[in-house]
């Protein structure tokens, strides 16, 4: 026999229970489709951040700009033959700024490997080097130059100069090694000549009782340093190292532009030159404008017409990331990039004009 259970109802109620199972409200499902969309998301980055620092390996690895990560950008022309642009614009310097997973190549070896590049191009003719540059370091605007010599040495394929709005000091430099100089009409230019920076706070250390008991090994140890006041001997130790960078920069000026030494020394004080005064002084060649510029490469190659372009440097998925993680990363914040400016903080010289000082 088959026992009942007999189940006790509130007053006013009738059995049988009815069970209703509770349906879930929209709310649920859209706390399921975001959940699903930042995991999904969350899943994409990680899985391009392994490709990044897989791809970023080989990219650090190399030094620099490979020529699969070189594009051309057409600007203007036609035809088989090719004016090649390459820039340099921004402080001269050798240093790379580094960006997340990826080291962003510096100014130099851009340069280097553009010019490189456009050397294995038999289609390349002519290269237009287009200059917006206060200068920078001695050794990266000495590299510069050399790259610029070496690529016409080897190559037999002329260089012009446009020189944009400044093309100072190591501006100038580089510039010395094209075959032609074309300055644009409200160019500054020349700045001939190194500045070392030195800041010296001895006395203000002093007056505050802050002592500098630094040990050093010699007397010219402490050459340069901010916390002691210079002696005539160092003094003379910087002037000399100074000179002869002067010297050097004179002797590039006077090979480039076919100026005797002494001329060059003339006008090489440190001033800086209008466009127009540059090319009284024999500094430049012409003002014009880009398009003068082109025809000028066309005419220094032999040719007539050419398709103009302009080297660009390919991303790839390291470059990509990091630069999506340095947008996000940036969002309501002010940034100041220290990369490019000149480090003040080091005693060394420089072929700089800072628009305050440039005197050799």
């Amino acid at each position: 026999m088959t026992e009942s259970n007999n189940t006790v109802l509130p007053k006013g109620m009738s059995g049988p229970f009815v069970y209703i199972k509770k349906k879930r409200g929209s709310g649920f499902w859209v706390a399921v489709g975001i959940a699903s969309f930042f995991f999904l998301c969350s899943l994409f980055l990680f899985m391009l951040l392994i490709g990044s620092l897989l791809m970023s390996k080989s990219i650090i690895a190399g030094g620099g700009v490979e020529d699969e990560y070189v594009s051309e950008e057409i600007i203007e022309g036609s035809g088989e033959n090719k004016i090649a642009v390459i820039s340099a614009k921004g402080i001269l310097t050798s240093e790379s700024p580094d960006h997340l997973f990826i080291r962003k190549p510096s100014i130099v070896e851009i340069i280097r490997e553009q010019l490189k590049y456009a050397a294995g191009d038999v289609h390349v003719k002519a290269i237009l080097l287009e200059i917006d540059s206060p200068g920078g370091g001695i050794t990266a605007s000495d590299i510069i130059y050399h790259q610029i010599i070496k690529f016409k040495k080897n190559t037999q394929k002329k260089v012009v100069v446009y020189m944009e709005d400044v093309a100072a000091s190591g501006g100038y430099y580089i510039a010395s090694a094209a075959d032609v100089i074309i300055a644009h009409p409200t160019t500054i230019t020349g700045s001939i000549g190194v500045i070392m920076p030195l800041i010296n706070v001895a006395e203000f250390i002093n007056r505050h009782g802050v002592v500098d008991n630094s040990i050093a090994s010699g007397d010219m140890k402490e050459i340069g340093s901010p916390l002691k006041q210079m002696t005539s001997e160092e003094a003379l130790v910087l002037q000399n190292i100074i000179n002869e960078m002067y010297m050097q920069f004179v002797g590039v000026v006077s090979a480039g532009r076919n100026l005797d030494v002494e001329e060059v020394k003339k006008i090489a004080d440190g001033r800086i030159y209008t466009g127009k005064q540059a090319v009284e002084a024999g500094l430049v060649d012409q003002l014009g404008y880009l398009e003068d510029a082109i025809i000028m490469a066309k005419k220094t190659a032999g040719i007539e017409e050419a398709t103009v372009v302009r080297y660009k440097r390919l991303y790839g998925f390291a470059e990509l990331f990091g630069m999506l993680c340095l947008k996000l990363s940036q969002k309501n914040t002010i940034t100041l990039d220290i990369s490019s400016m000149p480090d003040q903080g080091i005693a060394k010289p420089m072929y700089l004009w800072n628009g305050q000082s440039t005197g050799n």
